[in-house]
């Protein structure tokens, strides 16, 4: 289970961190992640929209809100398929598991 970590993360980094988690996943293994997505922006919006929040104050922090065919995309470059998703109202958890025939 991985929660609020990619969006602290470049898409580099990301990928990179994902790839490690699902080559480290045994053949039948999964991965649950949960990630936030802008849902304060309009629907029609929200597929394409990224929200970047910029720090304030002494323990402010840049964090990075992608859409969901975005972190797909991230998925597929770490070699992970998405076997399930679920929308919150809020966030995005998907349950992954290593594409056939990565190692």
């Amino acid at each position: 289970w991985a929660q609020w970590v990619l969006q602290y993360l470049t898409d580099a980094d990301a990928a990179r961190a994902l790839g490690a988690l699902g080559r480290s996943l045994s053949p039948t293994g999964l991965l649950v992640l949960k990630e936030n997505y802008p849902y304060w922006l309009p629907p029609v919006e929200r597929s394409a929209a990224f929200a970047v929040d910029v720090p304030e104050g002494e323990h402010g922090r840049y964090d990075v809100t992608r859409p969901d065919a975005h972190h797909r995309l991230l998925f597929h470059a770490a070699r992970l398929r998405v076997v399930q998703a679920e929308r919150g109202s809020e966030t995005v958890t998907w349950v992954l598991g290593a594409e056939a025939g990565a190692a």
